[in-house]
Formats: C-alpha cells, structure tokens, sequence
C-alpha cells in the first residue's frame, strides 16, 4: 500500500517495473493494482493512495521474487516511499 503522499508519477512506474520483474518470476500468478480513490472507513484518514497486490503459487515463491538480485532496484526505489507491506497467505473459502 502506498502513501497517498507519494508521488502518482513515481508509483506507476514502481508498479510496472515491479510488474514486469514479477512476471519472470517461478510460480508468479498476477498483479492487481487499486483504481481510483479508494472507499470505506479505513479510507476515510486519507493515508493511502494505492493499493497494489501480487499473488504468486506459494510464499516461498513471493519471498524468492522478492530477494531476487533483479528485484534489488525496485525493492530500494519502493521502499524509498515508505509503504504499507503485508505478506500473507490466503485460502478460498
């Protein structure tokens, strides 16, 4: 999740770059990024500007793309922007 207060312009291009390096990745599955403003209560404090979600087979597979040498870069740049991180694994239900 990334702060509102951050540069738009610099966060589409993390976005794409994250995307794209992503992709090369074992067990990559897709990445969704929000649209528009965001809604609902915890939107409210106007923190966060977007949301981007990269869904992969496994953690071990997120965490592998993550530590990736050519992931290096685009891990600096982001975090450059302090952003919300969460790492989870999810179940269909």
């Amino acid at each position: 999740m990334f702060p509102r207060s951050a540069d738009p312009l610099l966060v589409d291009e993390l976005v794409e770059r994250a995307a794209a390096a992503y992709k090369q990745c074992s067990g990559f599955r897709s990445v969704t990024t929000s649209v528009d403003a965001l809604m609902g209560p915890s939107a409210k404090d106007g923190e966060i500007g977007w949301i981007m979600e990269a869904d992969f087979d496994t953690l071990d597979d997120a965490l592998a793309a993550l530590h990736a040498e050519s992931f290096e870069s685009i891990k600096a740049a982001t975090e450059s922007l302090a952003p919300t991180l969460l790492l989870y694994e999810h179940r269909e239900i």
